[in-house]
């Protein structure tokens, strides 16, 4: 069959060291669950490890919708041992992107809903469009959060509304979703131009230090003798990186800085 007659669920774009996912699965809503579209993911996310001229990923949705979450069709049909097998997969979309050294980009037009709100969710930048719009919709269909949002919600918004956004599924627009903390910015145009705009801020930027950031993050609210810790086990090794040593000479003599290590 023609790529035409049967077109990628997952849409792949390099440009000036920015991947950008593009989930392409609109008569399932673009659903984590349809065929191909995890896989596709985790396959893009993996490029972006382990090629080093790529700095940074933006996650973004076709059609107009970021990310319906799960295939209910498929979901309500399935067995108990297929839908552990679903999240176990998952689970590693989800801590591909967390764990991941380098920043990704959630550019959100159109709904995210269920595990699509998680998806967002553990991006490290959230930017929505005027479209957008985010719910934790578990509890409409009966079902409880996955999508790892029960670390990455209270992250973003805190524990009394997360607890709840999780139990009255309560739809969020995006100059709500930037109120409570959800998303980082909300933009009248396109979100994915505002994203393709910060990734080449990333991808210009010092990829190492951002790294470091994103790992103590991940971590959560630290104790004092743990952020100490952090910080001994991490910062000398960034003061002694080529992009330290640029951006301190390039301070001093008055010119931006060019970073280069990833």
């Amino acid at each position: 069959m023609s790529e035409a007659l049967n077109p990628s669920p997952v849409l792949v774009d390099v440009a000036d060291g920015v991947l950008t996912l593009t989930l392409n699965a609109p008569r399932k809503r673009n659903a984590l669950s349809t065929p191909g579209v995890s896989e596709g993911l985790l396959a893009g996310l993996e490029r972006l490890e382990v090629e080093p001229d790529l700095r940074c990923a933006v996650i973004t949705g076709g059609d107009g919708i970021f990310c319906s979450g799960g295939d209910l069709d498929v979901l309500r049909s399935s067995k108990r041992e297929d839908v552990e097998r679903m999240m176990h997969r998952n689970a590693w979309l989800y801590r591909r992107i967390a764990h991941s050294p380098k920043l990704v980009i959630a550019a959100v037009d159109g709904p995210a809903f269920g595990a699509g709100l998680g998806l967002a969710c553990v991006c490290d930048v959230v930017v929505a469009g005027p479209q957008a719009r985010f719910c934790c919709a578990f509890t409409r269909t009966g079902a409880m959060p996955d999508a790892a949002l029960f670390w990455s919600l209270p992250s973003r918004v805190g524990m009394a509304k997360a607890r709840q956004l999780m139990l009255w599924a309560t739809e969020l627009d995006a100059r709500t979703a930037v109120e409570v903390g959800l998303a980082d910015e909300a933009v009248a145009t396109s979100a994915g131009q505002r994203s393709a705009e910060l990734a080449r801020l990333v991808s210009e930027g010092p990829g190492l230090a951002y790294g470091r950031i994103k790992a103590g993050l991940r971590r959560g609210v630290m104790g004092l003798d743990q952020a100490l810790d952090f910080q001994l086990d991490n910062a000398p090794g960034v003061f002694d990186s080529v992009d330290f040593r640029e951006g301190a000479s390039a301070f001093l003599e008055k010119r931006s800085p060019r970073f280069g290590q990833v």
